[in-house]
């Protein structure tokens, strides 16, 4: 049993509150957005046979070319569990900690990487263009937004980011920002740009840079003590906010290729990597550890036996306990 309030939950609270793509993306991993086929998760098959399409009535289903079937989401975690709509119900609810059917949760039953939002993210050829509209830095909710993360207008203009009114892939009209979904863009030049929008719920990253591009590489001073790499550019721009030189890959998930770290050891003394305590986190911190000598530091959540400050990483935690907490936490990593 999930919790301690016993309600029957079913498919139409659930999509109240998150989408059929968000499930997908969450049990079967980001790839499911690709567009392509992958393998069952159902049964062992030799040849990719089975996608995720989005239906005329703006839901998610799955199809196995291999079998011919075709079903939503709660179908598909029905199989793979072995559990009733009820009992699907009652997992999401857990899983995604949406508080429908309890109070009290039990451990996810896969861990995700990162909140379920964050990982929903679009990486485009390099050879794709990616457009923008853009629009001045003049919205409360611009200022609002970044504002919490201790992140300025004139920090966001030193790392090219723009507010952007609408989006062009290869000369189309992908998306258009309003005032319930704004959009900005982190420009890193030649053409090469990422797509930001924090409260979208079909996918948060539109992306055409490469697994090489290094963040925030250009704005940190040519000399100093300590650098930090940790996983967004976001995080990136809040440490710069407290005087600390940063830079940040594509995504954890991409290892820094031993020329650039050269390059990077020959104008820093000393390499603190700050990525998040998760499953993909620490395992890329800790490779890049073993190859280059990085020291490490992490913000706990709780896992193995660790304090759990409940937030996901440097910009959550200065959302959370303010600027002279955030500071605090940056004194005691450089000492």
């Amino acid at each position: 049993m999930y919790g301690s309030k016993v309600v029957e939950l079913n498919a139409t609270e659930i999509l109240g509150k998150i989408t059929s793509l968000d499930i997908f993306v969450y049990y079967l991993g980001k790839g499911v957005m690709s567009g392509g086929a992958f393998h069952s998760p159902l049964r062992k098959d030799s040849k990719p046979s089975f996608t995720i399409f989005k239906h005329r009535d703006g839901t998610y289903l799955y199809k196995d070319f291999s079998t011919g079937e075709v079903g939503d989401c709660f179908t598909l975690l029905s199989k793979m569990y072995g559990l009733n709509h009820g009992g699907v119900c009652k997992l999401i609810d857990n899983d995604f900690r949406l508080g429908l059917s309890q109070t009290s949760f039990s451990a996810p039953t896969k861990q995700f990487v990162g909140e379920h939002n964050e990982s929903l993210e679009k990486d485009m050829p390099s050879s794709t263009t990616i457009q923008i509209k853009s629009r001045p830095w003049n919205s409360r909710e611009d200022k609002s937004f970044w504002g919490k993360y201790g992140i300025t207008c004139e920090i966001l203009e030193t790392y090219n980011v723009k507010a952007a009114l609408a989006v062009f892939v290869n000369g189309d009209l992908a998306v258009e920002s309003n005032r319930y979904n704004p959009i900005y863009a982190y420009d890193f030049g030649n053409s090469r740009m990422k797509i930001y929008q924090p409260f979208s719920k079909s996918y948060k990253w539109l992306s055409n840079t490469s697994s090489t591009d290094l963040q925030g590489l250009s704005q940190i001073p040519e000399k100093g003590d300590t650098l930090v790499i940790t996983k967004s550019l976001k995080d990136v721009m809040c440490l710069a906010a407290f005087g600390i030189p940063a830079v940040a890959p594509s995504s954890e998930s991409c290892l820094i290729p031993e020329d650039v770290v050269s390059m990077l050891y020959s104008r820093y003394a000393r390499i603190i990597i700050l990525y998040d305590f998760d499953r993909t986190g620490v395992s890329f911190a800790n490779k890049h550890r073993k190859l280059y000598g990085f020291e490490w530091l992490f913000i706990t959540n709780g896992k193995f036996n660790t304090f759990d400050y409940e937030v996901k990483d440097f910009s959550d935690f200065i959302e959370k306990f303010g600027s002279r907490k955030a500071s605090e936490l940056i004194e005691y990593a450089c000492q």
